[in-house]
């Protein structure tokens, strides 16, 4: 028997007609095969004949297959065809970009066989076309290939991906909604960490612009689409990613895409995903210097943190508090601005609450703690630490659950008791009288000759010891059971 070559396929398609290639079933044979009937199809000289051996091929939605029946280069033939009667009749080429991108969303062996047959700058090419869905398939299949490996990642970015993803993103006046929102994708997947860790700052600086631009100017609100808010998650995801190589903080603030990010954490079409991706953005800038610092809370920070704080959703009330944390350890403008807000009574119930999570309760004692750091010194925050139930929520803290969270409680503690202070030994006495109503003494106690296996620390164990000795003696030895 002859080899079975493209030419001697062509030659038995004589006897193929419409109605039998009709006919076909759109299913695999019994062993795992595409019919050799839509196989002989889609080498039709008939343009009728390969359309429907195509859409065939399609619904059978197989990619393996696909690949062993030797098709992908046809396929990829087809996503630029010079075939004038081609060009009348975007069917063949719509289905043949929906089968690469299936193919494109496979293993990375399978992702290659459409690289290696082509397909980049064919899809690049496609990406740009007036009909919708072509270019909307040929992005799908570029972010796909981009974001399933680094060698694939930089074999789109080498060949114009990237640029191309960009151009689709800044045409706002011809390109189609749902093509930018599946560039963004795109984008995204580019920096995946898992296909991006040897990514640097300098080669992806270029995108912060036009994420900020798609930031500042989707839309959001109630009629958006559940695609329109996923394509600003994958945007504010994809500035997330940036952040966490290294992107310069100013880079970000100087776009003016701030404040969006802000307004987001807080408006009522935001997704708890949207959110917490926010979040993750203006968390690098609170562990930046004040002026970095300054830019998120002047944005008008604080009130949307209070509301997250105060909100249902415990992780992003444990990362909006996690904020609050590092706030309380910046500069005296910001620690006001954080009191004059009103989130330090929530932080308070948070740690006297015994239904709030552990993760929640333990970023809140950060928050105390570091502001237990400025009360000697400051009198505002002294003044609303001792009114506003600060000292007993230390003195709470120190029965969570948490080894982390008895430390931080044990530092605040320490804090201040130890802190110099102008009015010296008056106000220590109010905190000393603070902590003995609270029934601190007893909890540092507890830990000091606690049982627990969890609590292996011996350093917390020392240090509670301390402040037993040198502060309520009477409560330094073991208590009778």
């Amino acid at each position: 028997m002859g080899e079975n070559t493209v030419e001697n396929i062509t030659v038995e398609l004589s006897g193929l007609t419409l109605q039998e290639v009709s006919e076909i079933p759109a299913y695999l044979t019994a062993d795992e095969k595409i019919p050799e009937s839509l196989v002989r199809g889609l080498y039709s000289n008939d343009l009728q004949i390969r359309g429907i051996a195509v859409t065939k091929i399609r619904k059978i939605q197989a990619v393996q297959p696909v690949i062993d029946a030797g098709l992908v280069p046809s396929l990829i033939s087809l996503l630029d065809s010079d075939d004038t009667r081609l060009q009348l009749l975007t069917v063949p080429k719509s289905e043949a970009t929906w089968i690469v991108t299936n193919i494109a969303s496979g293993t990375t062996l399978q992702t290659s066989a459409v690289v290696e047959a082509g397909a980049i700058p064919k899809l690049i090419k496609l990406s740009a076309s007036p009909n919708e869905d072509l270019s909307d398939s040929a992005v799908w299949a570029l972010a796909n290939i981009v974001g399933d490996s680094p060698n694939l990642r930089d074999r789109v970015e080498d060949e114009g991906g990237i640029d191309a993803f960009v151009r689709l993103l800044e045409d706002t006046g011809t390109t189609p909604t749902k093509v930018q929102r599946r560039a963004m994708w795109g984008i995204s997947n580019y920096l995946n960490p898992r296909s991006s860790n040897n990514l640097s700052v300098m080669k992806i600086n270029h995108l912060i612009p036009c994420l900020a631009r798609y930031i500042e100017q989707a839309p959001l609100d109630e009629a958006t689409s559940e695609d329109g808010k996923e394509s600003i998650e994958y945007a504010i995801l994809a500035v997330s990613r940036m952040i966490d190589r290294g992107l310069k903080r100013s880079d970000v603030i100087e776009t003016g895409v701030i404040p969006r990010l802000v307004h987001l954490l807080v408006d009522s079409s935001s997704s708890c995903t949207l959110q917490k991706h926010a979040l993750h953005c203006i968390g690098y800038f609170l562990d930046g210097d004040d002026d970095a610092a300054d830019a998120v809370i002047d944005a008008g920070l604080l009130p949307a943190l209070l509301a997250l704080v105060e909100g249902e959703n415990q992780e992003l009330c444990r990362t909006a508090l996690y904020s609050a944390s590092n706030i309380a350890a910046g500069s005296q403008s910001q620690i006001h601005a954080l009191l004059e807000c009103g989130l330090f009574k929530p932080v308070v119930r948070i740690l006297i609450d015994d239904y709030s999570s552990i993760p929640c309760q333990r970023e809140a004692c950060w928050t105390m703690a570091n502001l237990s750091m400025r009360v000697s010194g400051d009198e505002k925050v002294g003044q609303a630490f001792m009114a506003g139930g600060g000292v007993a929520s230390l003195s709470a803290a120190l029965l969570i659950p948490d080894q982390k969270t008895k430390e931080l409680a044990v530092e605040g503690i320490t804090s201040l008791l130890d802190g110099d202070d102008s009015e010296g030994s008056r106000n220590r006495d109010s905190i000393l009288a603070a902590i003995r109503s609270s029934l601190g003494p007893q909890n540092l106690r507890a830990i000091r000759y606690s049982r627990d296996g969890r609590l292996e620390d011996h350093e917390l164990r020392e240090a509670c010891h301390t402040l037993l000795t040198r502060y309520f003696p009477e409560y330094s030895k073991r208590a009778r059971v």
